[in-house]
């Protein structure tokens, strides 16, 4: 089955689509082949809830959401549900899909902090799993003319975001660096309609 989802352009969107009352034209489309299923939206915001009509060929779906800031999040799982079908929890390839509004980017885990300070110890290369879709990765070299390391950080596939620095001093110096700089790079990383 295809499966159909909302791009990062689409999301900022409707992030400030949520807040007017109008219609609106979008499209989903599949991962591998990019094939395109387009829906309207009509949008109709109140002072304490809004209501959406989303139109899907000869189908109509309304929902209501109350006024927060993960709404448009929300809109956007109901409307991917409206195109694949409901979530089904005995299927993995739905299991690997988490909902929009159930994303939390950028967490930097105790487990994941205490890798990170091995690390810095014995240098070599490791991949965190922060919440995207693809891990972050560290890459520390010790130099053994002085006490430091030169770091390596990187997120993304076709264009990714980097972080090449090299810091010298105590392991806990050293540590604390590499881990402003790993939050740094989930912060940029993380796209735009989450961080608002």
């Amino acid at each position: 089955m295809k499966k159909y989802k909302i791009d990062n352009r689409t999301l900022q969107l409707l992030h400030a689509q949520v807040n007017l009352t109008e219609t609106f034209n979008h499209v989903l489309r599949t991962a591998p082949k990019r094939e395109c299923l387009a829906f309207r939206l009509k949008a109709e915001r109140g002072t304490t809830q809004s209501t959406f009509v989303i139109e899907l060929g000869s189908e109509r779906h309304t929902l209501t959401l109350q006024n927060d800031k993960k709404m448009h999040l929300k809109l956007a799982d109901f409307i991917e549900e409206v195109a694949n079908g409901p979530f089904d929890a005995s299927n993995s390839s739905d299991l690997m899909h988490r909902p929009h509004a159930d994303r939390q980017y950028g967490c930097f885990e105790v487990q994941d902090k205490q890798r990170v300070f091995e690390l810095v110890y014995t240098g070599g290369v490791l991949s965190l799993d922060m919440g995207f879709e693809l891990p972050l990765h560290v890459a520390l070299h010790r130099t053994h003319t002085r006490s430091g390391v030169t770091a390596i950080l990187s997120i993304g596939n076709k264009s990714p975001h980097t972080r090449c620095f090299t810091v010298c001093g105590s392991n806990a110096e050293i540590y604390g660096k590499v881990c402003e700089s790993i939050n740094h790079l989930a912060a940029v990383a993380t796209p735009a309609a989450h961080a608002a």
